[in-house]
């Protein structure tokens, strides 16, 4: 209790440091920013000692942390002395949302600790790749830090959110096998007062009331962190013995063929929860044919892997502001702009940057964001789009990306990624079923709100071919190159088909653009500013969906050799912008009233359309939420287990010698000596030893480093069995010279592995260091 009363007052804090900053951001927003000053502030101090001890300016240590916080306080102070007057004027007229924003942080961290305390092991998934990435980090005096699974080398990957999760373990003081389970309920906090902040200030723009502007606040934070696909209602039916052999065939998810009977409401085989991540597929005989990731913000928080999608959630809202921001910019973007606001620019390049060090898929996706909102907002303030206007916007652009990389260049430097480039998606397309599935609400509610702001934008009665065209050809133009790349290269795919499979998407695609294009073309009503709002709405919902079209013709080319990845990453940002858009959708539509059914002019007719859409809703609403509960009551076990937050208490009930073991090293070893310990596969523990202390080994996760490096490094596996196995005294300890080892470790694994025996022969010439009943720790002598 007292660990996490210090984690939330840090964070607090922090936030508190940044008030004055996000009201000078954030000009232009009701709330000011205050939502994303928390994660504005763990960000600044975590780029700055990335900074300095990238440079070796300063170590990575606390007394640092706290030097960069005390000078970012200092400012912060300054800051709020210029701008008292403004600062309390906010407070005093925004209390009750900061109020709610407070009380949605604090809810929101209290619910997923209570949850991560009754399931907190560190133990599978990417978890005790997570945990090493963490310890790593922590024990890295500078950077770029050790990669504990590979000794002599450092991370090759985008770990800046395991490094802000590291910052604040080390400002606090808590253990890291209770402060990964902290991150994780920060993370949730976080993205919930995100989305709830930008959906409140969409709807205050549209003239909204503070009441409705936090209810539908609300209504975002729902459906962005607690709403499921719906797999859930399928697996309802599954656990019930409900629908017969062919019908789970035509269903197609790969594990839902035999229906049973639960004991309980609820679904009941073995990781029944999983299945729901892996909708997108094509199965023939079983067998998948298109096997991807589908995840969704509830499961990875649920499953609480610290990953770099989950993590970058706060941080891609907190640039979504930011494009909100610029959007209602009443100055245009350009040379000029930059010359009165460069420091507002080298906050945005920064936050932008920081999503390509926290999650690099993210990065692309927001570079066109910002581009496109850049555009929009500057032809709204001018009232023309012109040959200087598209290059002040372009200026911005580049000056923007240009900065957002150099910025973080020293960690794109040491960045190894195994991507070969980009391949074409071929003719195992996405199931319309299984897309239903999947998106399902979120797909529902989206084109609801597009067909009702297609209704309204006709009735402005414009000339209907202006910007038809245009709508039209512009979402076909990613088909056109996959087109002429298929048919360049001979590939065999079908374009008549592929062009057929797009047809739905493509419609949607043309209907938002369509409506944007004649909502700037009606110009002189844009100066009411209400009407920016859904303008930005449609905007993150063209870039969502394109996001989804782009999965079905293109993919990364990695190490998998498949579209796993891209569907995966580009889906999980997808939800982000439908969920945000599904919330002011839902209001637009409630605050009509009447919504999607005007069309019809007899009255019973438009009661019962309305009545039938809102019943869908409602049903939609509900089977989205399926999953949630009968997952939650799965994975904590129906909250029966004892809770703790010490994502290592397993270890110490399952292996008290090996808990001691990893806790004396904790405790008295510092810095970042090399350890050795047995090596294993992919998803073992025979990396163990390495993640719960950050100690780098000769190799931990050879699967992890094929990712990573391309290369698995099967040399150092076998020097590895040398060490344990070898009888010649001296090779062994010319591997040790080698590798530069400090400590060998024999436990259980090793035993099992290299035989009961394996540590006799190193008390010849090594000292014992930690010894109890299972485990062994040998020291290299000194010379």
């Amino acid at each position: 209790m007292t660990d996490a009363f210090i984690w939330w007052l840090s964070v607090e804090f922090l936030g508190l440091i940044a008030l004055p900053f996000t009201v000078v951001l954030f000009k232009k927003l009701p709330d000011r920013g205050y939502a994303f000053g928390k994660a504005l502030s763990i960000l600044s101090v975590a780029f700055l000692l990335w900074l300095a001890a990238s440079a070796h300016i300063l170590p990575n240590s606390r007394w640092a942390i706290i030097l960069i916080i005390a000078i970012l306080a200092l400012g912060s102070f300054f800051l709020a002395i210029r701008r008292r007057h403004e600062i309390a004027s906010f407070i005093s007229e925004h209390r009750k949302v900061i109020i709610a924003t407070e009380a949605i942080f604090l809810f929101s961290f209290i619910l997923l600790a209570v949850m991560r305390a009754y399931n907190p092991d560190i133990l599978y998934g990417e978890k005790p790749m997570d945990f090493a990435f963490l310890n790593g980090i922590l024990r890295s005096d500078y950077f770029p830090p050790n990669d504990p699974w590979l000794s002599g080398y450092s991370i090759s990957y985008y770990y800046f959110g395991y490094l802000m999760m590291a910052t604040l373990t080390k400002l606090t003081g808590v253990a890291s096998s209770v402060s990964f389970n902290f991150s994780i309920a920060l993370v949730f906090a976080l993205t919930a007062i995100g989305a709830f902040s930008i959906v409140y200030n969409l709807v205050k723009m549209s003239w909204g009331g503070i009441r409705t502007a936090i209810g539908f606040g609300l209504v975002a934070v729902g459906f962005l962190v607690i709403f499921a696909n719906l797999e859930g209602v399928l697996e309802l039916f599954h656990a019930h013995g409900l629908g017969s052999d062919g019908f789970w065939e035509w269903v197609g998810i790969k594990g839902l063929d035999h229906p049973y009977h639960s004991a309980h409401w609820y679904p009941t085989d073995h990781w029944w929860w999983w299945r729901s991540t892996r909708v997108i597929d094509t199965l023939a005989d079983g067998v998948s044919l298109d096997y991807t990731i589908n995840e969704f913000p509830f499961f990875s928080f649920l499953f609480a892997d610290l990953h770099p999608h989950l993590m970058a959630m706060p941080f891609v809202l907190l640039n979504l502001a930011f494009c909100l921001e610029i959007m209602r910019s009443s100055v245009p973007l350009g040379l000029a702009w930059l010359r009165g606001n460069w420091a507002r620019f080298l906050v945005f390049a920064i936050c932008l940057g920081s999503l390509g060090f926290i999650n690099t898929w993210d990065f692309p996706s927001y570079i066109f964001l910002f581009a496109l909102v850049a555009l929009i907002g500057a032809y709204l303030a001018r009232g023309k789009i012109d040959i200087r206007l598209l290059r002040d916007v372009g200026i911005f652009c580049l000056a923007l990306v240009a900065c957002a990389v150099l910025f973080y260049l020293p960690f794109y430097r040491g960045l190894h990624m195994q991507v070969k480039g980009i391949a074409l998606v071929g003719d195992i397309d996405t199931q319309p079923f299984h897309l239903f599935i999947f998106w399902g609400f979120l797909l529902f509610a989206t084109i609801s709100f597009v067909v009702a702001q297609t209704w309204d934008t006709l009735r402005e009665r414009l000339p209907l071919r202006q910007g038809v065209l245009w709508a039209i050809l512009i979402p076909l133009l990613p088909l056109a190159i996959w087109a002429v790349w298929a048919l360049s290269t001979g590939a065999g795919f079908s374009v008549p088909g592929k062009l057929w499979h797009l047809l739905p998407l493509l419609a949607i695609l043309a209907l938002t653009l369509f409506i944007i294009i004649r909502k700037l073309q009606s110009i002189g009503q844009l100066e009411d500013e209400s009407r920016k709002a859904p303008l930005f709405v449609l905007l993150i919902l063209f870039t969502g969906f394109l996001l989804i079209m782009g999965c079905e013709l293109f993919f990364v080319h990695d190490l998998f050799g498949t579209r796993m990845n891209t569907v995966f990453k580009l889906y999980y940002q997808a939800w982000v912008l439908l969920a945000i858009a599904s919330a002011f959708g839902l209001f637009y539509l409630w605050s009509r009233r009447s919504g999607v059914t005007i069309i019809w002019k007899a009255t019973m007719l438009r009661k019962l359309a309305r009545a039938s859409w809102w019943g869908i809703c409602a049903l939609l609403i509900a089977c989205s939420l399926i999953y949630p509960v009968a997952a939650t009551i799965t994975m904590t076990d129906s909250f029966s287990r004892e809770p703790t937050l010490d994502g290592l208490a397993f270890v110490e009930q399952s292996n008290p010698s090996e808990s001691e073991a990893i806790k004396w090293l904790n405790s008295n070893v510092g810095g970042a000596p090399v350890i050795v310990e047995a090596a294993g596969g992919y998803f073992t523990d025979y990396f163990r030893v390495s993640a719960r202390t950050g100690l780098p080994t000769i190799l931990g996760c050879p699967g992890h480093e094929l990712q990573w490096r391309g290369s698995d490094f099967p040399e150092r596996q076998e020097d590895i069995n040398l060490i344990y196995q070898s009888e010649d005294i001296g090779q062994v300890e010319l591997l040790l010279r080698k590798y530069d080892v400090t400590y060998i470790y024999v436990g259980h694994l090793e035993r099992e592995q290299y035989g009961p025996d394996v540590g006799e022969k190193f008390g010849d010439f090594m000292d014992v260091a930690f010894e109890n009943e299972g485990v062994t720790i040998y020291q290299v002598r000194e010379e």
